[in-house]
């Protein structure tokens, strides 16, 4: 090649035939599929779970579907609002490929990042779909066990009883709520199925404050280390017949409920929310609330000690 032309070709402007070129290969060839992580607020993934719940979706498909939705419709971005609570929750979400690159591609666009576009899109799917399903925005923030505990006595099972009856039942209906409440639990695998020490302190609190029936007197002193360890294990087991302790709020206990119920139309929701838990799972049978649990979320009954004799149980229910 002559210098001259070596010169022409570096003094061309080749800007048109470039953009008519082919993308190039990927280096290394992608998967169909990849995954997003989204950053979110306890009570934003409680409201996408309690969406969920109403549609009778799987959460995760249902967020896949919104953002998918959202990049063929005309919602844009809104302007971000500083965060009024900690993004502490993890949401791993599997998208096409292709979902993924437009979702990059809308972001570039919007010149934000794609996972706070992603975010708002959840965001504001979230908040359309609870006005069609005419639900209110969940409490400011995920309540605590106590006060779970006074909305689920102040609820009533298809029986009419607001009372419940021992302790292990107790803990595996707070632990069925809050499983569907939230992404992260407090309850642990222990002996005798998932177990949260806070549920036994919350009893304890509330009868102390007198909302509830005493059902034994209260100690004068703190208890002993051995003590403690020896109420932990005892009321982490079966009860025995003759000793099961009812848990039942009085008057006072139950106006305490009506004020947390009626003290934002979010805790309202909630104790509807909680009302329906103790109709669908607290029906009596207390064997048959323990198999459904061990069931359900098996990982919480790994450490069982009974949980060969709950799975002899559940095999003879199932029809034949």
């Amino acid at each position: 090649m002559t210098k001259d032309r070596w010169e022409a070709l570096l003094d061309r402007d080749w800007s048109d035939e470039w953009e008519a070129l082919p993308e190039a290969p990927d280096f290394v060839p992608r998967g169909k599929t990849a995954q997003i992580t989204l950053r979110l607020p306890a009570t934003m993934l409680a409201r996408v779970k309690r969406v969920a719940s109403g549609r009778a979706l799987p959460y995760h498909s249902l967020v896949r579907s919104w953002i998918v939705e959202g990049l063929r419709s005309s919602v844009v971005s809104r302007v971000e609002e500083p965060d009024t609570e900690s993004q502490t929750e993890q949401l791993n979400i599997k998208l096409d490929q292709a979902i993924l690159d437009a979702l990059k591609a809308r972001a570039h666009e919007l010149r934000q990042p794609y996972h706070r576009l992603a975010r708002e899109l959840v965001e504001w799917e979230t908040e359309q779909a609870e006005r069609a399903l005419g639900l209110d925005p969940v409490p400011s923030h995920l309540p605590a066990i106590k006060e779970l505990m006074v909305l689920l006595l102040h609820a009533s099972n298809l029986r009419g009883d607001s009372a419940v009856r021992g302790m292990t039942r107790l803990q595996k209906l707070l632990f069925v709520i809050e499983q569907k409440l939230a992404s992260q639990s407090q309850f642990y695998a222990f002996n005798y199925g998932p177990f949260n020490e806070e549920v036994n302190d919350a009893a304890r609190a509330l009868e102390v404050a007198g909302f509830t029936h005493s059902a034994e007197s209260v100690a004068s002193g703190p208890p002993s280390f051995q003590q403690m360890m020896t109420a932990v294990a005892e009321r982490a087991g079966p009860e025995d017949e003759g000793k099961v302790v009812e848990f039942a709020l009085n008057d006072r206990g139950h106006e305490a409920a009506e004020r947390l119920r009626h003290s934002s139309p979010g805790y309202e929701q909630l104790f509807k929310f909680v009302e329906s838990i103790r109709k669908d799972w607290d029906t009596g049978d207390l064997d048959e609330l323990v198999d459904r649990v061990y069931e359900t979320w098996p990982k919480y009954a790994e450490k069982s000690v009974i949980r060969g004799k709950v799975a002899r149980r559940t095999e003879r229910r199932r029809p034949r």
